[in-house]
């Protein structure tokens, strides 16, 4: 069992890595003293994991109600929000309970967002199922829902009291899912680390990734992403904005898409394309980085471009309304060289379609 601790200014929380349920109900007993939990997860995960762990935490005298929505990003929304804190209040969950998100991204931002609104506050704990959430989304406090109009726009940054992750959940996960979770992993690799990405290259070149590689890259983009959030938990000084590497054009794209068309990863991968492009347009990275940017995505599978029906001005229009855009003027996080990215660049329109163009089949 190996940790990270996560330090914060109000409160530092373990990130766990163990492949044993057992150390999940230690810690468990140890955070949540009331013993009562209720579980939330989807139809993916629930059918596989859910029963398994009441069973653990029933065998320890705590308190189990669980709630299972429907997979996927389209259920994301305000409209899941009202069903669980409708069946929470039914049920008697109260301000002892805490909230246990068992899932992917979708389970892990409604859940804690979910935990942080119903009563003003649950304790919340993150147990991840799927790559993404294990080496990202579980970890920092950024929990949320979609809107019609854009993504992750209604949220609230509400940390948990610890993160599990059990690699051995990724046994279960299919392909499609599992490489969807290596776009945040190629994230890390370009924003922060060379030798890193150098590895990972490697890696995807062999088209072998053993479980001992999976586990180090796992626990190596979880330091990535704590020490971040240390030094930036609500996104005030700009380092935070860092882990955005490509996600400005990923919400639109998946905004516009209706959230149908890609996974997250799919569209992240299609994001940190887009900006390697936007970047070597302006001259703000040469040519060489933006080419090895394109090997790594190749190498682990991501070849796809954005339909030429799509409409640019529309993505445009999308990516001026992120959060992180300020007056219509878009902030982008752009790579300088391999291992090496600057946040809040502003591009000129005109590049910016030229781009969105040259993405486009």
């Amino acid at each position: 069992m190996r940790l990270i601790k996560l330090k914060l200014k109000l409160n530092s929380y373990p990130i766990i890595f163990s492949d044993n349920n057992e150390d999940l109900i230690t810690y468990f007993k140890k955070y949540l003293s009331n013993r009562k939990i209720f579980f939330i997860s989807d139809t993916n995960v629930s059918k596989f994991y859910l029963k398994q762990l009441q069973k653990l935490c029933l065998q320890e005298k705590f308190n189990v109600y669980s709630y299972v929505f429907k997979a996927g990003e389209g259920q994301k929304t305000i409209d899941t929000l009202n069903k669980l804190y409708n069946y929470a209040l039914s049920v008697g969950i109260d301000r002892q309970f805490a909230v246990v998100a068992l899932g992917g991204g979708v389970v892990g931002d409604t859940a804690g967002f979910f935990a942080s609104t119903y009563m003003r506050g649950l304790k919340l704990v993150q147990v991840p199922t799927s790559l993404l959430a294990m080496v990202d989304s579980s970890i920092g406090g950024k929990t949320g829902v979609n809107i019609e109009k854009g993504k992750n726009i209604v949220g609230a940054f509400y940390q948990p009291q610890f993160v599990f992750v059990n690699t051995q959940f990724l046994k279960t996960l299919d392909p499609k899912h599992l490489k969807n979770g290596m776009a945040e992993i190629i994230k890390y690799a370009i924003s922060f680390d060379q030798k890193f990405f150098n590895k990972l290259n490697l890696i995807f070149q062999k088209s072998i990734i053993t479980e001992k590689d999976f586990k180090d890259i796992i626990y190596q983009c979880c330091k990535f992403k704590a020490d971040i959030v240390q030094r930036d938990e609500k996104e005030v000084t700009g380092i935070r904005e860092l882990l955005n590497f490509g996600h400005t054009f990923a919400h639109a794209l998946e905004t516009i898409t209706k959230y149908k068309q890609f996974l997250h990863g799919e569209a992240v991968a299609i994001g940190i394309l887009f900006v390697a492009i936007l970047a070597e347009k302006i001259k703000f990275c040469d040519l060489a980085t933006k080419q090895k940017i394109e090997e790594i995505l190749i190498n682990a599978g991501f070849n796809e471009k954005i339909s030429k029906k799509l409409n640019h001005n529309t993505l445009l229009n999308l990516m001026k309304k992120d959060k992180k855009s300020v007056s219509q003027i878009i902030k982008f996080v752009l790579p300088r060289k391999i291992g090496q990215i600057c946040s809040r660049i502003e591009v000129n329109d005109q590049i910016i379609l030229k781009a969105i163009e040259e993405i486009s089949k």
